[in-house]
């Protein structure tokens, strides 16, 4: 896969790519899976299924945004647990994921992976691939962000 240039972050497909292809369940949450694995619910600020439950105050473990309920309809009033609004949550995000998919990092082994496993998921998205390729791989970039402490992809960049 060839390197992205001009990232723009394509949230909205994401997010529609997500409930088209992975059905919510009454209550908000997912089990549209036959096996032990319960699929999460799409994040409002990076879009990528993460989420336990909607609205019950569950923390995204990419962009690390806490569930309060506030969706797009309300996207310009403040989330009281995360001090700003949820479209400030995703500007974060979505400049911090065009930092990392946009520079070189060839000394950094964390974030040369990550970014790899980014362009790699959104690869697999573009191209509706199984679901289970998604999930392995949204799995693995969690898995990355979780053993190295990385609580939102901001935080790369605040050293």
């Amino acid at each position: 896969m060839k390197e992205q240039e001009n990232y723009t972050d394509n949230f909205k497909e994401r997010r529609d790519f997500f409930q088209k292809n992975f059905p919510l369940k009454i209550g908000m949450q997912r089990m549209d899976v036959n096996s032990a694995d319960i699929l999460k619910n799409s994040c409002p600020v990076c879009g990528y299924l993460t989420l336990e439950e909607r609205n019950s105050f569950d923390i995204c473990g990419i962009c690390f945004w806490e569930d309060d309920g506030v969706d797009d309809f309300e996207e310009n009033e403040d989330s009281g647990p995360n001090d700003m609004t949820l479209k400030e949550g995703r500007v974060i995000f979505q400049e911090a994921k065009c930092k990392l998919l946009n520079t070189k990092f060839s000394d950094n082994h964390l974030t040369e992976t990550l970014k790899n496993s980014f362009i790699t998921l959104d690869h697999f998205i573009e191209q509706n691939n199984a679901k289970t390729e998604i999930i392995n791989m949204q799995n693995e970039i969690l898995d990355l962000l979780t053993k190295n402490d990385v609580y939102g992809l901001e935080q790369l960049f605040d050293k």
